[in-house]
């Protein structure tokens, strides 16, 4: 159950008020799969403006409290809302934040959370996430993105994008000195939905890196920042010294993001 059974609860609740301005985001669509790695707590819901986000926190908060949670609001602005939201001994936390405009895809709908950002937008937010706030949910998250769906090269190539002033190469450099979490400190603040054994997940992790940075020192440094799509228009890690390397589609960020059109010739 890769998210946790009362955040499914509350994101049925709020799921009828998501529309594209207004979408799930964050750990919640990377978690949402039931192979994910760990079992996510919270609740991320990202907006394109501040007039978005204030009549999405204001209806979401009316919708939970009159359904018969408890409902604090520790933190509040313009830009950033946070809620505790509670009811039979369970609680989780809902965050309301404005998001980047720059996307790779546009948002879509979604049958159980409303709307949510696209999965390779989440994908290469977190891999921002990870090298700027170092926290252990973050590397369990992109360790499993690196061996389930794109090499971390190919993540950090593409978050580059995202964020002019993260190189690729700095992005893995800050992920080298990153993961040096106790097994205590693993242990106690990521649910995970099995085991591992944490030195040896760093010492792979390490070789990862090393393979990482053999890759985007490989990539033409003119294309940096794009997701390299295949003839389905999925991304994939890039081999600049294969044949089928100059077919790719470079595929980069716009404004809310596109749908590639791929031209098969």
């Amino acid at each position: 159950m890769p998210l946790g059974p009362f955040e499914r609860e509350v994101l049925r609740l709020i799921a009828g008020q998501r529309n594209p301005e207004s979408y799930v985001a964050g750990a919640t669509v990377l978690n949402q799969a039931p192979a994910a790695p760990r079992i996510s707590e919270d609740i991320d819901v990202f907006h394109d403006s501040e007039i978005a986000l204030a009549a999405a926190h204001a209806q979401d908060l009316a919708a939970l409290r009159a359904d018969g949670f408890e409902v604090q609001v520790p933190m509040q602005t313009a830009s950033f809302c946070r809620a505790i939201v509670a009811r039979a001994g369970q609680s989780t936390k809902i965050e309301w934040a404005l998001d980047s405009v720059l996307r790779f895809f546009p948002t879509e709908p979604d049958v159980e959370l409303g709307w949510r950002l696209n999965f390779w937008d989440a994908a290469t937010n977190k891999m921002l996430a990870f090298v700027g706030r170092r926290v252990p949910r973050d590397f369990v998250d992109v360790l499993h993105l690196h061996d389930t769906r794109l090499h971390l090269g190919a993540l950090a190539w593409a978050a580059s994008g995202k964020d002019p002033g993260m190189s690729p190469a700095f992005i893995l450099e800050q992920s080298r000195r990153t993961p040096l979490y106790p097994p205590e400190m693993l242990a106690s603040s990521v649910r995970l939905t099995a085991p591992g054994s944490f030195p040896e997940v760093r010492r792979r992790w390490l070789r990862v890196v090393e393979e990482a940075e053999a890759l985007i020192a490989a990539l033409p440094a003119p294309e940096f920042g794009c997701l390299y799509l295949d003839a389905a228009g999925q991304p994939v890690t890039p081999d600049p010294a294969s044949p089928d390397f100059a077919g790719l589609t470079r595929h980069y960020g716009s404004i809310r993001g596109a749908v590639p059109r791929i031209v098969e010739e």
